[in-house]
């Protein structure tokens, strides 16, 4: 590979911004060529060859004609048999208001552009879609669809202290087992065909294939749910004609400190009591809303090798998951005659907060006074980033999010790290003289485009862009340039490339494959807020783990 040097692009210097810390896994790279561009220059490689450098300008969403349509796939309501503390399941045919409200609000404060909300259809195919969607008139809400037959809601949420006032479009979908529609118009005249399992050994093909193009028929997108499980293989999720796949989900990642993510593992103790740290006092307690870095380093990584693996066969829009239920309950394990009660007495010394929870019993309480697992923390953490057509009116916003999601225009973001501002990939075709999305393709010497993302935080953080700009607390952010070669079950990591922010990386392949980035990030902005909270005793401190931050779609070279 070669790498280029720059001119100044941010500040008054910057000295060779971008460097290659290349990281291919094979012993002959290939020779792509890995160029820095900005406006003032063009810039010269290692032997002195001229490359020509499109204005940076043009790797912009907004200056080709899009924006960003932010939403989570993967959302559990009271309607979900196992919602809301079990609530309908202990209630039959009854939901919780309370729960519901909850939700409503969570989707207010998150801001959320559309919510394809996925619930179980044990109980949700026995209610009419106007309950699955909370039409609520009275509280201004404009229903979608023909008169009688919603298929979303558009609620339009009031300026908040952190928000300006705008809407959040809720579809309807549900998720079974690895079986996930999102944004359906109808229920089916078949409802066992919602129900149906997409495991290996759970359904035969056809059956499975016959639920897909239900979903389809159905206005909707299939997706798999748990990409990570044993139970359903890189085969099955190629042949079933998926639209779209987790490449991780919440539920999951807290199954790797329990010792459930993968047959044989075991559970992570250390990671466990880091918890007592988040039950204490709010004074001393880090961040509640960063609780999610107690295990984000450690997420199962098989659903997005799978994705990978998938991609090589066919095309399948990755997708990220919140899986949010609302519903983690604890029994009094420590409490006389549970399972832990000689083993509590231990500990009760060093972890009291986390002894007295398991007395107890119960929602798991952080030191803000909500739960771990409520709605409006789980819907900050993760979200979707979606390439729509701009300046539409939101009863349009979800059908345009779900074509954004099909055709690969898509990125996975872990939001609880910082908004990817000027977050960017996009390819320039060398022969059509055009600019080509995500889930696009382009001809071969055709030039990639990315964009390192500075680091800003989101409208709820608890950090401020000054923490980000602290010389001694400096997030590390890196992009991680992926090759996906058709029959490859493993992708190449082509390259780890590193530059300030807003730098415009441009990379030429030389090899026909699917190229796709993954940002990466070392969050040392969030140190002071998470007060010392370490991996282990000794061990590092959680924000000097680095952590994947955002993940694209590829663009195929042909």
């Amino acid at each position: 590979m070669k790498t280029l040097q720059s001119h100044p692009l941010r500040g008054p210097t910057l000295f060779l911004t971008a460097f290659l810390a290349t990281t291919c896994s094979h012993p002959n790279p290939p020779t792509t060529a890995v160029a820095v561009i900005d406006s003032a220059a063009t810039n010269v490689d290692a032997a002195g060859a001229a490359v020509d450098a499109e204005p940076p300008q043009l790797t912009s969403p907004a200056l080709r004609g899009w924006k960003f349509s932010r939403n989570v796939v993967h959302i559990h309501s009271s309607y979900s048999h196992d919602a809301c503390d079990n609530w309908i399941d202990d209630h039959p045919g009854d939901v919780s208001a309370t729960c519901l409200q909850d939700l409503r609000t969570a989707l207010c404060e998150s801001g959320l552009d559309v919510a394809f909300m996925t619930d179980h259809p044990s109980h949700m195919k026995d209610f009419g879609f106007k309950d699955l969607l909370q039409i609520k008139e009275n509280q201004g809400d404009t229903a979608v669809g023909p008169a009688g037959q919603p298929h979303a809601n558009v609620v339009h949420c009031p300026k908040s202290d952190k928000l300006p006032a705008h809407d959040v479009v809720r579809t309807v979908g549900y998720e079974g087992t690895h079986n996930m529609a999102i944004g359906i118009h109808n229920h089916f005249a078949d409802s066992k065909s919602e129900g149906l399992s997409f495991a290996d050994e759970g359904s035969k093909l056809p059956e499975v294939q016959a639920s897909v193009a239900q979903i389809h028929l159905n206005k909707g997108l299939s997706c798999n749910a748990h990409s990570e499980e044993d139970d359903i293989t890189v085969q099955r999720m190629v042949d079933s004609g998926l639209d779209c796949m987790e490449v991780y989900n919440t539920h999951a990642n807290f199954k790797t400190i329990v010792g459930m993510s993968t047959k044989g593992a075991k559970m992570n103790f250390a990671r466990i009591f880091l918890l007592d740290r988040l039950l204490g006092p709010a004074a001393q307690s880090p961040d509640p809303d960063l609780a999610l870095l107690i295990m984000l380093d450690i997420q199962p990584e098989a659903a997005f090798t799978k994705w990978q693996a998938v991609q090589a066969q066919r095309w399948v829009t990755g997708v990220i998951g919140s899986d949010v239920h609302q519903n983690v309950v604890l029994e009094p394990y420590c409490a006389k005659g549970g399972q832990l009660e000689g083993f509590c007495d231990a500990l009760v010394d060093k972890y009291p907060h986390l002894v007295k929870l398991l007395l107890s019993g119960g929602p798991v309480m952080l030191a803000d006074g909500r739960r771990l697992d409520d709605y409006l923390r789980l819907l900050r953490w993760v979200s979707n980033r979606t390439l729509v057509t701009p300046n539409k009116p939101s009863t349009e916003l979800a059908e345009l999010t779900k074509d954004g999601i099909k055709a690969g225009r898509s990125w996975v973001v872990y939001d609880v790290l910082g908004d990817p501002q000027d977050l960017d990939f996009a390819a320039y075709d060398q022969k059509t003289s055009k600019w080509v999305e995500m889930g696009g393709q382009v001809s071969l010497g055709s030039t990639l485009h990315l964009r390192v993302p500075d680091v800003q935080p989101m409208p709820w953080a608890h950090w401020t862009a000054k923490h980000a700009d602290d010389p001694l607390n400096l997030p590390v952010v890196s992009v991680i340039v992926w090759q996906i070669t058709a029959g490859k079950p493993v992708a190449t990591k082509l390259a780890t490339l590193a530059a300030a922010p807003g730098t415009v990386l441009k990379v030429t392949p030389d090899q026909p494959g699917k190229y796709h980035l993954e940002v990466r990030i070392v969050p040392k902005h969030l140190r002071s807020l998470m007060k010392g909270l370490r991996d282990g005793e000794p061990g590092p401190e959680l924000v000097d783990l680095e952590q994947r931050w955002a993940v694209g779609n590829p663009i195929e070279v042909k």
